[in-house]
This record gives C-alpha cells, sequence and structure tokens, in this order.
C-alpha cells in the first residue's frame, strides 16, 4: 500500500445545506486528523495525519491529494459536456461539434489502431527535406511552434522590467527526459533511467517503422547529453535579474553566425519584433556550434524523436502504451493508464479548454 506524496489541504466541504437545513456546519473534516500530535510541533500531521496513514494512492496516479480529487471530480463534470456534443448533431463550425469531433475521434481505439502512426508522415517528410544548418534553424521554430521539442523554445510573459508591456522570450528546451540533470548525475538510478530512456526510444522507432532504431537512440541521448551539460542549472534559471538580456534582433545574427535568426522568426510569425528577451545567454550561443558539429542526418533522427514523443499519446495503442511504460511508469511508478475517457477529458482541456468553457457556460 503506497502512502500520500502531494499534501492534502486542511480544509475539504463536508457537503451542501439542503433548502430545509439552514444550520452551518464546519469545512473540517475531524476524521482526516490526528489530535495525538501536538500542533505546536507539527501542524501539518496534526490536520492530516490520519488522512496521510490511511490514504492509498490509486493505481493510475503517481501521487494523490486534494489537487488530484478535485480534478477528477471536475473532470466528471466535463464529461457529461462533451459526452452530450459528442452524442447530438451540431452545425459544423460551432463548438458543440468542434468538441464532440475531437472526444469522438480520440476514443475511436479501432479507428486510431488502424491508421497507426501514418498521420506523422508528412511530419516526418518534411524533417527529411532539410539539406543545410540554416533550413534545420527554420525548423526548430517550425517545431516549437507545433509543439514538438526543439532546442529553443519561445514563450510571452510580462515584461520583467515593465508589467505593461508583453515580451518575447528565449528559453533553452530540446531534453526528452525531464531536466538536465537526468542526463548528468551518474548515480545508480540515474545510469539505469538513461539506459531505460534509450531503449525507450528505440522501441518508439520501431514501433513507428522507422529505420535505425538502436543507432538512433544512441546518437540522440549524446545529443540531448550535450544541450544538458550546456543548460543553464535550474536553481539558476530563477534569478530572473540575470536572465533578463533584452537583444536587439539585428544582433542575434553576431552571437549565433550559423543560425537564421530572420527566417526563424518569419517562421514563428514574429518577423517585425524588433527585440528579444534571450534568458540563457551561454547556452543559447553554444546552440551555434552544437548545431554545426552535429551531423545533419542525427539531428533529422532527433527530430522525428521530437515528433513522436509529442505525438504518442494520440496514436495507437501500441504507441501510447510505450509511452506510457516509460514516462509515467519508469520515471514515476504509476501502475497503470488512467480510463480511456480521462486521457480523452485531458486531450479536450488541452486542445479545446476555452471552447468546452464556453459549451459549460451554455
Amino acid at each position: 500500500m503506497r502512502k500520500l506524496i502531494f499534501i492534502l489541504s486542511i480544509f475539504l466541504l463536508a457537503g451542501c445545506n439542503t433548502a430545509e437545513e439552514t444550520k452551518l456546519v464546519s469545512g473540517i473534516i475531524i476524521e482526516n486528523m490526528d489530535p495525538s500530535i501536538n500542533p505546536g510541533d507539527n501542524f501539518f500531521n496534526y490536520i492530516n495525519g490520519s488522512w496521510v496513514k490511511d490514504a492509498v494512492i490509486p493505481p493510475d496516479k503517481s501521487s494523490y491529494g486534494i489537487v488530484s480529487i478535485i480534478r477528477e471530480q471536475a473532470d466528471e463534470n466535463v464529461k457529461n459536456i462533451i459526452e452530450e456534443s459528442s452524442d447530438g448533431e451540431f452545425e459544423k463550425g460551432s463548438d458543440e461539434q468542434k468538441v464532440g469531433d475531437l472526444y469522438r475521434s480520440y476514443m475511436n481505439l479501432e479507428k486510431r489502431n488502424e491508421i497507426g502512426f501514418a498521420p506523422l508522415q508528412p511530419e516526418f517528410d518534411k524533417i527529411d527535406a532539410i539539406s543545410s544548418y540554416k533550413e534545420l534553424s527554420v525548423y526548430f521554430a517550425y517545431a516549437d511552434k507545433h509543439g514538438y521539442y526543439a532546442p529553443l523554445t519561445l514563450f510571452v510573459d510580462p515584461d520583467f522590467k515593465d508589467p505593461t508591456v508583453y515580451t518575447v522570450y528565449v528559453w533553452q528546451g530540446g531534453l526528452g527526459l525531464p531536466e538536465r540533470e537526468y542526463y548528468l548525475k551518474e548515480d545508480e538510478r540515474s545510469e539505469e533511467i538513461k539506459l531505460a530512456y534509450i531503449a525507450h526510444i528505440e522501441k518508439m522507432f520501431d514501433l513507428a517503422q522507422l529505420e535505425g532504431g538502436n543507432h538512433a537512440a544512441k546518437a540522440i541521448m549524446e545529443l540531448e547529453t550535450i544541450l544538458a551539460e550546456n543548460h543553464l542549472e535550474k536553481e539558476k534559471t530563477r534569478d530572473r535579474v540575470q536572465l533578463y538580456n533584452m537583444l536587439e534582433v539585428s544582433t542575434l545574427q553576431d552571437m549565433m553566425p550559423n543560425f537564421d535568426w530572420n527566417g526563424y522568426l518569419v517562421e514563428t510569425g514574429i518577423a517585425s519584433q524588433d527585440k528579444l528577451g534571450v534568458m540563457m545567454i551561454d547556452y543559447t550561443t553554444a546552440l551555434n556550434d552544437i548545431m554545426t558539429r552535429t551531423d545533419l542526418d542525427i539531428w533529422k533522427n532527433y527530430l522525428k524523436w521530437g515528433v513522436l514523443n509529442a505525438c504518442s499519446n494520440r496514436l495507437n495503442e501500441a504507441l501510447n502504451e510505450q509511452d506510457f511504460a516509460f514516462y509515467s511508469g519508469e520515471l514515476m511508478g504509476t501502475e497503470e493508464q488512467r480510463p480511456l475517457w480521462r486521457r480523452g477529458t485531458a486531450i479536450l482541456n488541452q486542445h479545446l479548454g476555452e471552447v468546452v468553457g464556453k459549451v459549460y457556460v451554455k
């Protein structure tokens, strides 16, 4: 029996009053408390001790607590909205039609298994067509824009020094493991994870019928390790003073002469941008040489892996199961997948969350 990992909130709603019941009730669940503990010694265990002792993490989760409970309740409410949309006949282009079609397509495992990885072939063809490092740098923008990981990623946030305006920031990226330390630590467990990651990539290549999975997996791991070595340490990524490097776009080419910044910004749709917040100067500069020292064929396999990795949970069952086995099983200890409908609801919230919200408001 596995025990609680995440914190359980002190307050839970005990229930709602009926029309006849006007007496107020406490929102504190006494049964969750452990009165044997002195609150001055450990207030968390005093409030939550009994719950922590008795709670069991469900097999489809790696942690459990109030956030998980509330999210599950919300998913069940949203499920009703989604199923009404998927079962009904709605005008093409309506919010309900969009919600229903996406949900039905995700839930149709028979069709997904029939189609397999075929929807990715145009993406693979696009990668195979890359013939130069300048084209490679432009593809990085395309990959980032479409949710495939790339060595550089952009995001928009209020300017750190002027919150009245928004700024486009450049951030380090490109890793398939959660963070740089996974690549750099050399303890026994870290080495196990690295080997499992290489085996995972190879298996995914085989399932997608991409050639040379074994060689590609090792080369991808080597490339990602080089990127990780140049990543800024995670504790330093919290220092916004040091990260605030507003650079004129016209100066970026001097920093990365082999990188086609003009093509990159055109592809992202922000060619008129005059400044960028380059948050990791050293990493961004190092990427210029990493890019050209790495053979284009290695980059192509790396980019195909990025596409496959990003899309695997929306393709056939074999790819989805392998993705779960590594990222949820190996890395997080989760024993089984969530029910298909919960995964479908998550896809809807991820891609059509605001549209689902509009249907909810109706």
